[in-house]
């Protein structure tokens, strides 16, 4: 009589303790559930947005690369899962702020070289105004458009060699032989830019383009 109360006693403890496993393992699925989210598309986004896409995914952030100290401008790169896939933990790369004018000149540190024909490229541009902040991988990559208006390019005995009428966001690209060119222009409102006198080395594109400064 002895083994199966024995036996008795042991079937009513695992009874006794078997919902108790099967809730504390869907307790541990549930909490597991709940630290994982599908991934959000977060590349371009404000960290002011991302972070509102995360809480609505439930995904947990963590932000790296510059400080977010202008949430509302500053942009998100790179993300550590692409969307659509599973994370515990999603780690965004913040673009650094940009200090610069309201309207962005060309490139810095004009006149520019690079290998290739002997070239001049040259437009209109505008730059000044407020000081604004905006967002990118890299500040020293942001640059204006050009502005629409008619460039002229004269050799050094001034006889006119090219003469164009632009678009907005063109550039006037010129073959030519080495030697020092004048560039003028004038801006579609009439006003006028330059001279600037700038050297064509032989076997180089010189990029130069006429600034109006504004306040």
């Amino acid at each position: 009589m002895r083994q199966p109360l024995r036996w008795s006693l042991v079937a009513s403890v695992l009874v006794a303790f078997l919902p108790l496993t099967v809730a504390t393992a869907s307790s541990s699925a549930a909490s597991s559930s709940r630290s994982s989210c599908h991934a959000p598309r977060m590349i371009g986004l404000t960290v002011t947005a991302a972070r509102s896409e995360a809480k609505k995914s439930g995904c947990r952030l963590r932000l790296i690369g510059a400080s977010a100290r202008m949430p509302r401008i500053q942009t998100i790169r790179r993300q550590s899962a692409r969307p659509g896939q599973v994370t515990k933990l999603l780690t965004l790369t913040v673009n650094p702020l940009c200090p610069g004018t309201a309207a962005q000149g060309p490139p810095p540190g004009e006149p520019l070289l690079t290998p290739g024909p002997t070239e001049l490229d040259t437009g209109l541009f505008i730059e000044g105004g407020a000081l604004i902040y905006r967002s990118a991988p890299v500040c020293k990559a942001l640059i204006g458009r050009s502005s629409a208006g008619t460039i002229t390019v004269t050799n050094f005995a001034g006889t006119p060699i090219a003469n164009m009428a632009l678009t907005a966001g063109q550039l006037l690209k010129v073959t030519l032989s080495a030697g020092q060119y004048t560039i003028t222009g004038v801006f579609a409102n009439g006003t006028k830019a330059g001279p600037t006198t700038v050297t064509v080395p032989a076997g180089e594109v010189v990029r130069q383009d006429l600034v109006l400064d504004v306040p």
